[in-house]
């Protein structure tokens, strides 16, 4: 496991490479795409064990921080959903040039998840495998699970607070600013539109049922109902930290579940 930055003296960017552990090794490569806000937060240590087993797989792993988040460049306000693509973008060149592979495959979690899709779709030469964990399917519906999650943390309920105009406007999040433009962008995410135009070898694992998987599922049509590319499993929510009961556990069964998947 090695830390290190990449990007641009603009845009630096924080990742951490996971080398392929076994002797047979090829060059495949897999880029993990955090989830964003407090759900980066509660994933990072089920993201850290997937990329453990992705390496023990044969993969060699990037996980990195976009910009504006975690350890990259940047403040929590400059983050953009353009620049979070672009990120991905640029982890996925960085890991080709050191692992010597021609291709890549992206999973991603939850906001990550639907980034993820955005690329898989625009860089089709570039993107072969597509794992979408517990995708973010309909933006509204995001946005509105935001505020309630705000409004109930532990410690402290109530309406998340307000941001002055000068810093970005908008609203505290779990301790991270939104901002009225990032709720704009975040709303105008609609991952359904993308499902006929994503890789063929692509899959979606549900944990926490919602009312948007039933149109979600009618978009895949016929290899979702079959189990091929939508599967549900009985796991925790690796992005919500159920506190104080469940507080670090880590959702290994789906973790597993996508190792298995990739190999």
């Amino acid at each position: 496991m090695s830390p290190f930055f990449f990007g641009t003296s603009r845009r630096r960017l924080f990742g951490v490479y996971h080398p392929a552990q076994t002797s047979r090794a090829t060059a495949k490569a897999v880029v993990l795409c955090y989830p964003w806000g407090h759900e980066y937060i509660n994933a990072h240590r089920s993201m850290v064990k997937l990329a453990g087993v992705l390496a023990e797989g044969g993969y060699h792993v990037l996980r990195f921080d976009y910009f504006g988040t975690g350890d990259s460049g940047g403040e929590a306000v400059d983050v953009t959903l353009k620049g979070c693509r672009e990120d991905i973008l640029t982890a996925a060149e960085e890991l080709l040039d050191m692992s010597g592979g021609e291709s890549v495959s992206l999973v991603g979690l939850r906001l990550g998840a639907a980034l993820a899709a955005e690329v898989a779709v625009a860089e089709r030469g570039l993107v072969d495998r597509l794992v979408l964990w517990d995708p973010v399917i309909s933006g509204p519906d995001h946005v509105e699970a935001m505020f309630r999650a705000a409004a109930n943390m532990p410690n402290g309920m109530g309406p998340p607070p307000l941001r002055a105009p000068e810093k970005g406007g908008g609203h505290e999040i779990c301790g991270f600013p939104l901002t009225d433009t990032q709720r704009d962008q975040i709303a105008g995410v609609d991952l359904i539109r993308l499902v006929p135009k994503l890789p063929r070898k692509s899959v979606t694992l549900v944990t926490q049922p919602a009312p948007a998987h039933e149109r979600y599922l009618e978009a895949v049509g016929d290899a979702g109902a079959q189990g091929e590319r939508f599967l549900r499993i009985t796991d925790r929510a690796a992005w919500h930290e159920d506190w104080p009961r469940n507080a670090g556990m880590m959702p290994v069964d789906v973790i597993n579940r996508i190792g298995a998947w990739m190999a």
